[in-house]
């Protein structure tokens, strides 16, 4: 599954690894190491609006229901804590 990120509507490489975005960035990946297979359409993709600061924005893409619940259900959690 792809992921890819955003800012001001543009696609953003995220190289440093301390930066904010990147660890929002790699936190998404991790997640989805663990839960992707619960996604059998191989085109699925997230996409992480990082424009406004702190408040990362997620759209899935060809996501099935199912998937979009567990995400979400993960990240909004995340989000909590």
């Amino acid at each position: 599954m792809k992921i890819a990120c955003y800012k001001n509507g543009k696609e953003v490489a995220l190289r440093d690894p301390l930066d904010l975005d990147y660890i929002e960035y790699d936190v998404v990946k991790d997640y989805l190491k663990v839960i992707g297979h619960l996604e059998p359409n191989p085109t699925a993709r997230v996409e992480i609006d990082l424009t406004e600061p702190f408040v990362p924005k997620y759209n899935l893409v060809n996501c099935s229901g199912h998937f979009k619940q567990k995400f979400y259900q993960v990240i909004n959690r995340k989000k909590l804590a």
